[in-house]
Protein backbone atom coordinates (compact mmCIF):
# COMPACT_ATOMS: atom_id res chain seq x y z
CA UNK A 1 0.00 0.00 0.00
CA UNK A 2 1.05 3.38 -0.53
CA UNK A 3 0.60 5.54 2.23
CA UNK A 4 1.54 9.11 1.22
CA UNK A 5 2.05 12.45 2.69
CA UNK A 6 2.12 12.97 6.47
CA UNK A 7 3.52 9.21 6.87
CA UNK A 8 6.84 10.58 5.29
CA UNK A 9 6.63 9.25 1.27
CA UNK A 10 7.64 11.83 -1.50
CA UNK A 11 5.04 13.74 -2.86
CA UNK A 12 4.08 13.23 -6.44
CA UNK A 13 5.24 15.46 -9.10
CA UNK A 14 4.56 16.00 -12.39
CA UNK A 15 4.07 18.43 -15.21
CA UNK A 16 1.18 19.77 -15.21
CA UNK A 17 -1.32 20.02 -17.96
CA UNK A 18 -2.93 23.62 -18.95
CA UNK A 19 -5.62 25.05 -17.05
CA UNK A 20 -6.36 26.82 -13.07
CA UNK A 21 -3.76 25.85 -10.59
CA UNK A 22 -5.21 24.49 -6.81
CA UNK A 23 -6.49 26.60 -4.73
CA UNK A 24 -8.76 26.53 -2.07
CA UNK A 25 -12.95 26.22 -1.89
CA UNK A 26 -14.80 29.32 -0.91
CA UNK A 27 -16.71 27.27 1.05
CA UNK A 28 -15.96 25.59 4.46
CA UNK A 29 -16.57 21.56 5.17
CA UNK A 30 -16.45 19.61 8.43
CA UNK A 31 -14.05 17.14 9.59
CA UNK A 32 -13.25 15.00 12.29
CA UNK A 33 -16.71 14.28 13.13
CA UNK A 34 -17.52 17.97 12.69
CA UNK A 35 -15.27 18.95 15.57
CA UNK A 36 -13.80 21.33 13.38
CA UNK A 37 -14.27 23.41 10.37
CA UNK A 38 -11.84 24.40 7.09
CA UNK A 39 -11.49 25.18 3.59
CA UNK A 40 -10.19 22.11 1.04
CA UNK A 41 -8.72 22.12 -1.76
CA UNK A 42 -11.44 22.84 -4.38
CA UNK A 43 -13.39 20.45 -7.25
CA UNK A 44 -12.04 17.68 -4.63
CA UNK A 45 -13.20 14.52 -3.76
CA UNK A 46 -12.74 13.09 -0.01
CA UNK A 47 -10.59 9.72 0.25
CA UNK A 48 -11.57 7.34 3.44
CA UNK A 49 -8.65 6.22 5.43
CA UNK A 50 -8.10 2.46 3.92
CA UNK A 51 -9.14 0.01 6.31
CA UNK A 52 -5.91 -1.71 7.48
CA UNK A 53 -5.00 -4.86 6.08
CA UNK A 54 -4.03 -8.11 7.80
CA UNK A 55 -2.56 -11.35 7.08
CA UNK A 56 -3.32 -15.11 8.94
CA UNK A 57 -0.24 -16.22 10.60
CA UNK A 58 -0.20 -19.88 11.57
CA UNK A 59 1.65 -21.08 14.12
CA UNK A 60 3.11 -24.33 15.01
CA UNK A 61 4.75 -26.72 18.13
CA UNK A 62 4.72 -30.14 17.14
CA UNK A 63 1.06 -31.56 17.17
CA UNK A 64 -0.28 -27.87 18.25
CA UNK A 65 -1.69 -25.44 15.18
CA UNK A 66 -2.86 -21.86 16.36
CA UNK A 67 -3.70 -19.29 14.12
CA UNK A 68 -3.96 -15.64 14.45
CA UNK A 69 -4.72 -12.66 12.52
CA UNK A 70 -1.63 -9.43 12.10
CA UNK A 71 -2.61 -6.23 11.49
CA UNK A 72 -0.43 -4.27 9.22
CA UNK A 73 1.34 -1.96 12.24
CA UNK A 74 1.79 1.54 10.13
CA UNK A 75 -1.72 1.13 8.02
CA UNK A 76 -3.82 0.85 11.65
CA UNK A 77 -1.79 4.24 12.60
CA UNK A 78 -2.71 6.29 9.25
CA UNK A 79 -6.12 4.90 9.84
CA UNK A 80 -6.57 6.18 13.35
CA UNK A 81 -4.32 9.57 12.60
CA UNK A 82 -5.47 10.63 9.75
CA UNK A 83 -8.72 13.36 10.20
CA UNK A 84 -9.56 13.50 6.35
CA UNK A 85 -7.48 13.40 2.82
CA UNK A 86 -8.48 15.38 -0.31
CA UNK A 87 -7.72 15.16 -3.99
CA UNK A 88 -8.76 17.08 -6.47
CA UNK A 89 -9.78 16.15 -10.55
CA UNK A 90 -5.80 16.47 -10.76
CA UNK A 91 -4.30 14.58 -8.19
CA UNK A 92 -2.88 17.27 -6.15
CA UNK A 93 -3.75 16.14 -2.07
CA UNK A 94 -4.48 17.44 1.16
CA UNK A 95 -4.27 15.64 4.65
CA UNK A 96 -5.47 16.64 7.93
CA UNK A 97 -4.27 14.50 10.63
CA UNK A 98 -3.95 14.05 13.92
CA UNK A 99 0.13 13.56 15.95
CA UNK A 100 0.61 10.02 16.48
CA UNK A 101 3.19 7.10 16.14
CA UNK A 102 3.81 8.15 12.68
CA UNK A 103 4.61 11.94 12.56
CA UNK A 104 5.62 14.13 9.21
CA UNK A 105 8.54 12.39 7.27
CA UNK A 106 11.28 14.75 6.21
CA UNK A 107 10.00 14.15 2.56
CA UNK A 108 6.88 16.03 3.10
CA UNK A 109 7.74 19.97 1.63
CA UNK A 110 4.43 21.77 2.45
CA UNK A 111 2.89 21.15 5.89
CA UNK A 112 2.20 22.92 9.07
CA UNK A 113 0.08 22.07 12.41
CA UNK A 114 -2.00 23.86 14.04
CA UNK A 115 -3.06 24.09 17.92
CA UNK A 116 -7.00 24.80 18.63
CA UNK A 117 -8.15 26.33 21.89
CA UNK A 118 -8.62 23.19 23.19
CA UNK A 119 -5.41 22.12 22.90
CA UNK A 120 -5.99 19.77 20.04
CA UNK A 121 -3.32 19.27 17.79
CA UNK A 122 -3.85 19.37 14.07
CA UNK A 123 -0.99 18.59 11.06
CA UNK A 124 -2.29 19.80 7.41
CA UNK A 125 -0.09 19.44 4.74
CA UNK A 126 -0.38 19.19 0.49
CA UNK A 127 2.01 16.73 -2.13
CA UNK A 128 0.93 18.48 -5.85
CA UNK A 129 0.81 16.70 -8.84
CA UNK A 130 0.97 20.00 -11.11
CA UNK A 131 3.94 21.99 -10.85
CA UNK A 132 3.17 24.40 -8.82
CA UNK A 133 5.39 27.83 -7.66
CA UNK A 134 6.95 27.37 -4.00
CA UNK A 135 5.03 31.00 -3.36
CA UNK A 136 1.94 29.83 -4.60
CA UNK A 137 2.42 25.92 -2.24
CA UNK A 138 3.34 28.04 0.84
CA UNK A 139 0.57 30.93 0.14
CA UNK A 140 -1.82 27.96 -0.13
CA UNK A 141 -0.70 26.02 2.96
CA UNK A 142 -0.72 29.08 5.30
CA UNK A 143 -4.82 29.78 3.99
CA UNK A 144 -5.79 26.37 4.76
CA UNK A 145 -4.19 26.23 8.14
CA UNK A 146 -5.92 29.75 9.16
CA UNK A 147 -9.21 28.90 7.67
CA UNK A 148 -8.83 25.53 10.44
CA UNK A 149 -11.42 26.48 13.23
CA UNK A 150 -13.02 24.89 16.23
CA UNK A 151 -16.12 27.33 15.98
CA UNK A 152 -19.08 25.13 14.50
CA UNK A 153 -21.68 27.47 15.61
CA UNK A 154 -23.62 28.66 12.96
CA UNK A 155 -22.84 25.79 10.21
CA UNK A 156 -25.51 25.99 7.91
CA UNK A 157 -23.39 27.14 5.03
CA UNK A 158 -20.90 24.29 5.83
CA UNK A 159 -21.18 20.59 5.14
CA UNK A 160 -18.56 17.41 5.39
CA UNK A 161 -16.00 16.94 2.48
CA UNK A 162 -15.56 13.40 2.98
CA UNK A 163 -19.46 12.73 3.38
CA UNK A 164 -18.58 8.93 4.84
CA UNK A 165 -21.49 8.23 6.95
CA UNK A 166 -22.15 4.54 8.91
CA UNK A 167 -25.26 2.15 9.55
CA UNK A 168 -24.88 -1.04 10.87
CA UNK A 169 -27.30 -4.36 12.11
CA UNK A 170 -26.60 -7.59 13.58
CA UNK A 171 -24.99 -9.24 10.34
CA UNK A 172 -23.76 -5.87 8.23
CA UNK A 173 -21.93 -2.68 8.71
CA UNK A 174 -22.43 -0.33 5.65
CA UNK A 175 -19.91 2.80 5.10
CA UNK A 176 -20.81 4.90 2.53
CA UNK A 177 -20.46 8.23 0.98
CA UNK A 178 -23.81 8.36 -0.81
CA UNK A 179 -25.97 11.43 -0.04
CA UNK A 180 -27.53 10.20 3.34
CA UNK A 181 -31.39 12.06 2.85
CA UNK A 182 -31.02 10.53 -1.06
CA UNK A 183 -29.23 7.16 -0.08
CA UNK A 184 -30.24 6.44 2.74
CA UNK A 185 -33.44 4.17 1.87
CA UNK A 186 -31.25 2.39 -0.34
CA UNK A 187 -28.58 1.47 2.23
CA UNK A 188 -31.54 0.50 4.69
CA UNK A 189 -33.46 -1.64 2.12
CA UNK A 190 -29.80 -3.08 0.74
CA UNK A 191 -29.03 -3.91 4.44
CA UNK A 192 -32.13 -5.22 4.67
CA UNK A 193 -31.90 -7.44 1.39
CA UNK A 194 -28.31 -8.45 2.21
CA UNK A 195 -30.14 -10.33 5.55
CA UNK A 196 -32.04 -12.10 3.51
CA UNK A 197 -29.35 -13.47 1.42
CA UNK A 198 -26.96 -14.43 4.52
CA UNK A 199 -30.23 -17.01 5.51
CA UNK A 200 -30.05 -18.37 1.57
CA UNK A 201 -25.90 -18.34 2.04
CA UNK A 202 -26.18 -20.62 5.01
CA UNK A 203 -28.96 -22.62 3.82
CA UNK A 204 -27.13 -23.75 1.27
CA UNK A 205 -23.25 -23.72 2.69
CA UNK A 206 -24.04 -24.07 6.69
CA UNK A 207 -21.36 -22.02 8.37
CA UNK A 208 -18.44 -24.21 10.69
CA UNK A 209 -17.45 -20.59 12.22
CA UNK A 210 -19.33 -17.49 13.88
CA UNK A 211 -19.76 -15.34 11.21
CA UNK A 212 -19.96 -11.94 12.75
CA UNK A 213 -20.01 -8.10 11.19
CA UNK A 214 -19.21 -8.12 7.62
CA UNK A 215 -18.26 -4.54 6.36
CA UNK A 216 -19.40 -3.59 3.08
CA UNK A 217 -18.22 -0.21 1.82
CA UNK A 218 -20.61 1.56 -0.96
CA UNK A 219 -19.54 4.41 -3.29
CA UNK A 220 -21.30 7.05 -4.52
CA UNK A 221 -19.61 7.12 -7.57
CA UNK A 222 -17.08 4.35 -9.71
CA UNK A 223 -14.67 7.70 -9.90
CA UNK A 224 -14.84 7.02 -5.85
CA UNK A 225 -14.17 3.39 -6.24
CA UNK A 226 -11.04 3.85 -8.01
CA UNK A 227 -9.71 6.22 -6.09
CA UNK A 228 -10.01 3.95 -3.49
CA UNK A 229 -8.32 0.83 -4.97
CA UNK A 230 -5.77 3.29 -5.75
CA UNK A 231 -5.01 3.68 -2.38
CA UNK A 232 -5.18 0.25 -1.35
CA UNK A 233 -3.06 -0.42 -4.29
CA UNK A 234 -5.64 -2.51 -6.44
CA UNK A 235 -5.54 -2.99 -9.84
CA UNK A 236 -9.04 -3.96 -10.56
CA UNK A 237 -10.30 -0.59 -11.58
CA UNK A 238 -12.03 -2.50 -14.48
CA UNK A 239 -14.52 -3.97 -11.69
CA UNK A 240 -17.29 -2.25 -9.75
CA UNK A 241 -16.88 -4.44 -6.86
CA UNK A 242 -14.58 -6.34 -5.05
CA UNK A 243 -14.12 -8.72 -1.59
CA UNK A 244 -10.73 -7.59 -0.22
CA UNK A 245 -9.92 -10.23 2.57
CA UNK A 246 -6.67 -8.54 3.05
CA UNK A 247 -8.72 -5.89 4.45
CA UNK A 248 -12.43 -7.70 5.69
CA UNK A 249 -14.42 -5.63 3.66
CA UNK A 250 -16.71 -5.59 0.72
CA UNK A 251 -16.16 -2.43 -2.21
CA UNK A 252 -18.78 -2.20 -4.36
CA UNK A 253 -19.66 1.22 -6.72
CA UNK A 254 -23.32 2.40 -7.02
CA UNK A 255 -23.75 4.53 -9.86
CA UNK A 256 -25.58 1.74 -11.32
CA UNK A 257 -27.90 0.49 -8.24
CA UNK A 258 -29.31 -2.67 -9.61
CA UNK A 259 -25.76 -3.69 -10.75
CA UNK A 260 -24.55 -2.83 -7.36
CA UNK A 261 -27.25 -4.96 -5.69
CA UNK A 262 -26.01 -8.18 -8.18
CA UNK A 263 -22.45 -7.46 -7.69
CA UNK A 264 -22.94 -7.60 -4.13
CA UNK A 265 -24.98 -10.44 -3.84
CA UNK A 266 -21.90 -12.30 -5.74
CA UNK A 267 -19.15 -10.49 -3.26
CA UNK A 268 -20.71 -11.09 -0.03
CA UNK A 269 -21.03 -15.14 -0.94
CA UNK A 270 -17.51 -14.67 -1.07
CA UNK A 271 -17.25 -12.66 1.98
CA UNK A 272 -19.30 -15.15 3.84
CA UNK A 273 -17.56 -17.76 2.51
CA UNK A 274 -14.38 -16.23 4.31
CA UNK A 275 -15.39 -16.34 7.47
CA UNK A 276 -18.40 -19.36 8.02
CA UNK A 277 -16.16 -21.57 6.39
CA UNK A 278 -12.32 -20.35 5.95
CA UNK A 279 -10.01 -20.21 3.43
CA UNK A 280 -8.57 -22.55 0.58
CA UNK A 281 -11.78 -23.34 -1.24
CA UNK A 282 -11.66 -24.75 -5.14
CA UNK A 283 -12.47 -21.96 -7.24
CA UNK A 284 -15.35 -23.60 -9.06
CA UNK A 285 -17.12 -23.91 -5.56
CA UNK A 286 -16.13 -20.23 -4.33
CA UNK A 287 -17.03 -18.64 -7.64
CA UNK A 288 -20.00 -20.92 -9.24
CA UNK A 289 -22.03 -20.08 -5.69
CA UNK A 290 -21.03 -16.14 -6.15
CA UNK A 291 -22.74 -16.69 -9.42
CA UNK A 292 -25.37 -18.73 -8.40
CA UNK A 293 -26.29 -16.04 -5.65
CA UNK A 294 -26.25 -12.97 -8.15
CA UNK A 295 -29.96 -13.37 -9.37
CA UNK A 296 -32.59 -13.75 -6.65
CA UNK A 297 -36.18 -12.77 -6.72
CA UNK A 298 -36.72 -10.72 -3.36
CA UNK A 299 -39.72 -10.76 -1.50
CA UNK A 300 -39.96 -8.07 0.71
CA UNK A 301 -43.09 -8.72 2.92
CA UNK A 302 -41.19 -12.04 4.41
CA UNK A 303 -38.05 -10.57 3.98
CA UNK A 304 -36.79 -13.68 1.68
CA UNK A 305 -35.12 -14.51 -1.08
CA UNK A 306 -35.67 -17.18 -4.47
CA UNK A 307 -32.52 -18.41 -6.88
CA UNK A 308 -33.66 -18.03 -9.91
CA UNK A 309 -31.89 -18.87 -13.34
CA UNK A 310 -32.40 -15.46 -14.92
CA UNK A 311 -29.19 -14.13 -15.68
CA UNK A 312 -26.39 -13.37 -18.64
CA UNK A 313 -24.76 -16.31 -17.80
CA UNK A 314 -28.27 -18.89 -18.08
CA UNK A 315 -28.47 -17.18 -21.75
CA UNK A 316 -24.38 -17.87 -22.39
CA UNK A 317 -25.05 -21.76 -21.55
CA UNK A 318 -28.38 -21.63 -23.45
CA UNK A 319 -26.41 -21.09 -26.56
CA UNK A 320 -24.15 -23.97 -26.31
CA UNK A 321 -25.12 -26.21 -23.54
CA UNK A 322 -22.79 -29.30 -25.20
CA UNK A 323 -19.62 -27.10 -24.90
CA UNK A 324 -20.33 -26.05 -20.91
CA UNK A 325 -20.85 -29.21 -20.32
CA UNK A 326 -17.80 -30.60 -21.69
CA UNK A 327 -16.44 -27.81 -19.61
CA UNK A 328 -17.08 -29.31 -15.90
CA UNK A 329 -14.58 -31.78 -15.54
CA UNK A 330 -12.30 -29.39 -16.79
CA UNK A 331 -13.22 -26.71 -14.21
CA UNK A 332 -13.08 -29.00 -11.43
CA UNK A 333 -9.11 -29.59 -11.81
CA UNK A 334 -8.69 -25.92 -11.90
CA UNK A 335 -6.45 -24.03 -9.80
CA UNK A 336 -7.29 -20.35 -8.86
CA UNK A 337 -4.85 -19.29 -11.50
CA UNK A 338 -5.82 -21.18 -14.41
CA UNK A 339 -9.72 -20.57 -13.97
CA UNK A 340 -8.97 -16.57 -14.13
CA UNK A 341 -6.38 -17.01 -16.96
CA UNK A 342 -8.26 -19.60 -19.68
CA UNK A 343 -11.59 -18.41 -21.20
CA UNK A 344 -12.91 -16.93 -17.45
CA UNK A 345 -16.31 -16.26 -18.98
CA UNK A 346 -16.46 -20.03 -20.17
CA UNK A 347 -15.55 -20.90 -17.02
CA UNK A 348 -17.58 -18.31 -14.64
CA UNK A 349 -20.69 -19.74 -16.57
CA UNK A 350 -19.63 -23.39 -15.92
CA UNK A 351 -19.29 -22.95 -12.60
CA UNK A 352 -23.09 -21.12 -12.15
CA UNK A 353 -24.40 -23.93 -14.48
CA UNK A 354 -22.39 -26.54 -12.11
CA UNK A 355 -23.61 -25.07 -8.68
CA UNK A 356 -26.97 -24.57 -10.01
CA UNK A 357 -27.53 -28.36 -11.12
CA UNK A 358 -25.89 -29.36 -7.93
CA UNK A 359 -27.96 -27.25 -5.64
CA UNK A 360 -31.24 -26.99 -7.45
CA UNK A 361 -31.21 -29.56 -10.50
CA UNK A 362 -30.01 -32.66 -8.40
CA UNK A 363 -33.89 -32.19 -7.01
CA UNK A 364 -35.68 -32.65 -9.34
CA UNK A 365 -35.66 -35.65 -10.35
CA UNK A 366 -34.41 -39.31 -8.69
CA UNK A 367 -32.42 -39.72 -11.42
CA UNK A 368 -30.14 -37.30 -10.28
CA UNK A 369 -30.13 -38.21 -6.57
CA UNK A 370 -26.02 -39.22 -6.57
CA UNK A 371 -25.25 -35.77 -7.30
CA UNK A 372 -27.00 -34.30 -4.30
CA UNK A 373 -24.39 -35.65 -1.91
CA UNK A 374 -21.29 -33.86 -3.74
CA UNK A 375 -21.74 -30.58 -2.09
CA UNK A 376 -22.09 -31.68 1.63
CA UNK A 377 -19.29 -34.03 1.00
CA UNK A 378 -16.93 -31.39 0.01
CA UNK A 379 -17.73 -28.99 2.86
CA UNK A 380 -17.13 -32.31 5.29
CA UNK A 381 -13.72 -32.44 3.67
CA UNK A 382 -12.57 -28.90 3.50
CA UNK A 383 -13.82 -28.46 6.76
CA UNK A 384 -11.51 -31.29 8.09
CA UNK A 385 -8.30 -29.56 6.60
CA UNK A 386 -8.67 -31.16 2.80
CA UNK A 387 -7.39 -28.37 0.50
CA UNK A 388 -10.39 -27.43 -1.91
CA UNK A 389 -8.98 -29.47 -5.01
CA UNK A 390 -8.31 -32.29 -2.71
CA UNK A 391 -11.65 -32.69 -1.54
CA UNK A 392 -13.46 -31.65 -4.92
CA UNK A 393 -11.52 -34.80 -6.56
CA UNK A 394 -12.71 -37.04 -3.48
CA UNK A 395 -16.06 -35.32 -3.40
CA UNK A 396 -17.19 -36.59 -6.72
CA UNK A 397 -15.91 -39.95 -6.31
CA UNK A 398 -19.36 -40.21 -5.38
CA UNK A 399 -20.74 -39.95 -8.94
CA UNK A 400 -17.33 -41.68 -10.86
CA UNK A 401 -19.69 -44.46 -12.17
CA UNK A 402 -21.88 -41.59 -13.65
CA UNK A 403 -21.21 -39.47 -17.17
CA UNK A 404 -21.65 -36.42 -16.32
CA UNK A 405 -21.65 -34.60 -19.16
CA UNK A 406 -25.02 -36.83 -20.42
CA UNK A 407 -26.54 -35.90 -16.72
CA UNK A 408 -26.08 -31.86 -17.11
CA UNK A 409 -27.78 -31.85 -20.13
CA UNK A 410 -30.66 -34.26 -19.52
CA UNK A 411 -31.15 -31.97 -16.65
CA UNK A 412 -30.84 -28.65 -19.08
CA UNK A 413 -32.80 -29.82 -21.46
CA UNK A 414 -35.60 -31.30 -19.49
CA UNK A 415 -35.68 -30.55 -16.17
CA UNK A 416 -34.21 -26.78 -15.97
CA UNK A 417 -37.71 -25.16 -15.37
CA UNK A 418 -38.62 -27.89 -12.51
CA UNK A 419 -35.39 -26.74 -10.76
CA UNK A 420 -36.89 -23.42 -10.43
CA UNK A 421 -39.18 -24.46 -7.30
CA UNK A 422 -36.26 -27.26 -6.39
CA UNK A 423 -35.11 -26.15 -2.70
Amino acid sequence: MKLKGWLGLAALLAVSSAGAKPMLAGQYELADEGKVKLKVLAHSRGIPPPTPSARIMTYTRGAEKRTEKVYDELEVAYAKELVGMWRDKNGNEMRLARPGKYPWGDNVKYKTERTMPDGTVYYIDFSFAEDVPAAQAERLLKDAAASLSAKTTGMNTAYSAMKWWTSENELYKFMTDLDKAKGGKFVTDTMRLMAAMRKSYEFYVPPTNQVGLSTVRVFKTKAGYDEYLKEIDCDMEWSIGLWSPAREELLVAAEDRQQALKTMRHEAFHQYLYYARGVGHATWFNEGHACFFENVKYNPAQNTVKITDQSERAKWVDRNPKMYAANIKKILAMSREEFYAGDANRNYCTAWALVYFLEKGAYTSPVFEPYRQIVPKYLELTASGMDGLSATAQAWQLVADRDVEADFLKFWKEKRKAALNAR
